[in-house]
């Protein structure tokens, strides 16, 4: 896992898109608690419906991916500020979590990166 500075996250989106990695952004600026970011981690990666609601339910449905068809992913958590300064402690789990996740898919030999950045990227509609 990497922090990041914003200006480089347009450039690592387009190199793991064209290495063929399924990139996934999770734009966390005005997110400030618990089931607000389950919700976009079920959206951005697309978890089935009733899976991720809870930390243990987020960290199976990140360690399967199954209903994925993808070569490997990356995660992009940018605007991660806002929830830092609201709740650190929800944060610092789902980076945990990640952290996790990010091992078994390496033992897999599964590409699964994360990249966070305090500052938020503008919206891309699309």
């Amino acid at each position: 896992m990497r922090d990041i500075p914003a200006s480089m996250l347009p450039e690592l989106i387009d190199a793991a898109e064209r290495a063929g990695l399924r990139v996934a952004r999770l734009a966390l600026a005005d997110t400030h608690d618990k089931p607000t970011l389950l919700a976009l981690f079920a959206a951005a990666m697309a978890f089935p419906d009733g899976l991720g609601g809870n930390w243990d339910a987020l960290a199976d449905a990140l360690g399967d991916l199954s209903w994925l068809d993808a070569g490997g992913h990356v995660l992009v958590l940018d605007g991660t500020a806002d929830l830092e300064k609201a709740d650190h402690e929800v944060l610092d789990t789902a980076l945990d979590i990640l952290a996790e996740a990010a091992a078994g898919w390496a033992m897999r030999g599964v590409a699964f990166q994360v990249f966070t950045c305090s500052e938020a990227l503008p919206v891309t509609p699309g």
